[in-house]
């Protein structure tokens, strides 16, 4: 059985990079949506309000109250089978990593990419479903595999072949 946790929150870097990835964004064109989630949309009953948090960020760390409310979305919305037992906190691997913002994640899971739908053009949904995805992801459980490895070998004479192949089964889509 092999398991997968999910990458941490999106720092600016990794937020422009599967930008482009997942949806073919210049690291421009992610920056300008993402500003403008931070600045604030015009949500009916709530008024503007900063879907994001600041978007230049080497930091992956979420604050306390974010992870929590994350947990309860988690248990509500997916079951208790996705639900860890403790918050799944992520280190930052650069040394020079000022850590003076939190990662980019929604302002509020509870402000799901369906409810605010209606108030976004079709690229600042892309990128704020993005974000939110990522974000409930990392608080969520792992992946897990059945992993299977076949080692084939052949002699002919003095020359040997070798072949592996690998496979695996989900069991738990995490």
């Amino acid at each position: 059985e092999r398991k997968r946790s999910p990458a941490p929150p999106f720092t600016t870097s990794t937020l422009q990079q599967e930008a482009a990835r997942k949806l073919g964004f210049t690291a421009r064109k992610t920056m300008t949506l993402a500003q403008r989630l931070y600045e604030g949309i015009d949500l009916p009953g709530e008024g503007t309000v900063g879907l994001i948090t600041y978007m230049r960020t080497d930091s992956v760390n979420i604050a306390d109250t974010a992870m929590r409310e994350i947990a309860e979305l988690v248990k509500t919305e997916y079951g208790e089978r996705y639900t860890l037992a403790e918050p799944r906190r992520y280190k930052t691997r650069s040394r020079n990593a000022q850590e003076a913002h939190e990662a980019v994640r929604p302002t509020s899971v509870l402000r799901t990419p369906q409810r605010v739908a209606a108030t976004l053009d079709r690229d600042q949904l892309r990128l704020y479903t993005m974000i939110w995805q990522r974000t409930m992801a990392t608080q969520m459980a792992e992946a897990r595999f059945d992993q299977v490895g076949v080692d084939v070998e052949a002699r002919d004479g003095d020359i040997s072949y070798g072949l592996r192949a690998t496979g695996q089964t989900m069991t738990f889509d995490g």
